[in-house]
């Protein structure tokens, strides 16, 4: 081989390290924000004060399951970075802390964030962004019927509306001469749940007697419950924040009103409804829906997933054995939503990519959560962005060492 061969040789060679070198850094830089070789970052925002601050051990039970996964070497060798913000629950908040987890920390996804106004108030900006806005912790149907404008968004528990019709259907079938009274939050958590209400009711809707709505800041409802036992309603159905629904729940029993009372999800969890007959109020009898296992249950004290929320809670999130032997159901949620996430990112691909997150989100058929209730399954298509559609009802017993008790079959196509 002559001089000039050899040198055009080693020209060549050079050139295709260069070129190996260059296309490795071009698709390390084209990997998506919040990926790593390591490490994968989400973030989300919650009320960890305020009004809706009964909720924050969804975030932290969150971060327990995440724990657990990476102590089991993570997703594919990444572990999981979980940053949370407090919100307050209020939306001017929830707006300036997504753009900070966007912007500067670079998430890979905003995950659960809580809320149907926060949600409402960053569903836009995200989309845009084309940075999904997954499993967030709302029942608005909002989230699963704009799926074609807002392909960056999901959500995960049955839809606020569904959950209103089940009621209303139940009413109109087992109390055909009810008279209504409605307690709703005045934005579009209670506005939701309401019309719900009134499908499910359908030409039973106009005995619904009275409606009152409450500011979320509020802490007195005496007059709205007044003005609805003045009307002389005597079923109530409350749509209420865990505050406002314990207050609600023991306004009602002081002023000596005893209705037959629905009270939406979002509130049942046997902690509040302990709470609300610690101060007063009589809950036995009251009526609810649940999608989830039960922690404090007798009955499914043996389910896999009871077990293993145990397992993990008392492994990685020690402070919170308090709350789920206490019966909090905001931690299985957590758990559960959790349990979802890192099943999208098993199924993303090796090095995930968002594009992939919403189309394994996207993927789901028949699917078992272990923290859902018995029966439950999750199931998602290109055109379905319901998650979850199955609830059952649920009625309390027993006041304030009481518990729920699954009555009836399991409702489908709830939304």
């Amino acid at each position: 081989m002559g001089r000039k061969v050899r040198l055009v040789a080693v020209i060549t060679g050079l050139a295709l390290v260069a070129s190996v070198a260059a296309s490795a850094a071009f698709g390390a830089h084209r990997a998506d924000p919040g990926v790593t070789s390591t490490t994968i970052t989400i973030g989300g925002t919650f009320p960890l004060t305020g009004v809706a601050s009964l909720y924050k051990t969804i975030p932290a039970a969150e971060g327990a399951y995440f724990a657990y996964i990476n102590a089991k070497g993570g997703v594919n060798h990444r572990k999981i970075d979980f940053k949370v913000l407090d919100d307050a629950y209020n939306p001017a908040q929830t707006v300036p802390l997504t753009q900070q987890l966007v912007e500067q920390t670079g998430i890979f996804a905003d995950f659960g964030s809580l809320g149907t106004a926060p949600n409402l108030s960053i569903w836009k900006y995200l989309n845009q962004k084309k940075v999904p806005q997954v499993l967030i912790a709302t029942g608005d149907s909002y989230w699963g019927f704009s799926a074609k404008k807002y392909p960056w968004t999901i959500g995960y528990q049955p839809d606020y509306p569904g959950e209103g019709k089940v009621y209303g259907k139940y009413i109109a079938t087992n109390s055909p001469n009810a008279k209504i009274g409605v307690l709703y939050q005045n934005d579009a958590f209670g506005k939701n749940y309401f019309a719900g209400l009134r499908v499910g009711l359908g030409a039973r809707k106009s005995q619904i007697v009275a409606s009152q709505s409450y500011d979320p800041t509020q802490t007195s409802l005496v007059q709205q419950i007044l003005a609805l036992k003045s009307a002389g309603a005597d079923t109530l159905v409350i749509f209420a924040l865990p505050s406002q629904a314990i207050t609600a729940l023991v306004t009602a029993t002081k002023v000596g009103w005893s209705p037959t009372t629905f009270l939406g999800n979002v509130s049942a969890n046997p902690i509040f409804l302990r709470i609300a007959a610690q101060n007063g109020a009589n809950v036995d009898g009251v009526i609810s829906t649940a999608y989830l296992d039960s922690v404090s249950s007798a009955a499914q004290a043996n389910l896999p997933g009871v077990k293993l929320t145990k397992s993990i809670i008392g492994t990685y999130a020690p402070p919170l054995m308090a709350s789920v032997n206490a019966g909090d159901g905001n931690v299985i949620y957590g758990l559960s939503a959790a349990w979802t996430f890192v099943y999208a990112l098993q199924h993303a691909g090796k090095t995930p990519t968002r594009a992939g997150l919403m189309k394994a989100l996207h993927s789901m058929t028949n699917v078992k959560d272990p923290f859902t209730y018995p029966g439950i399954s999750l199931n998602t298509s290109a055109t379905d962005n319901f998650p979850i559609e199955q609830e059952i009802l649920i009625k309390w017993g027993g006041g304030a060492k009481g518990d729920w008790t699954p009555f009836g079959t399991l409702y489908n196509h709830v939304r």
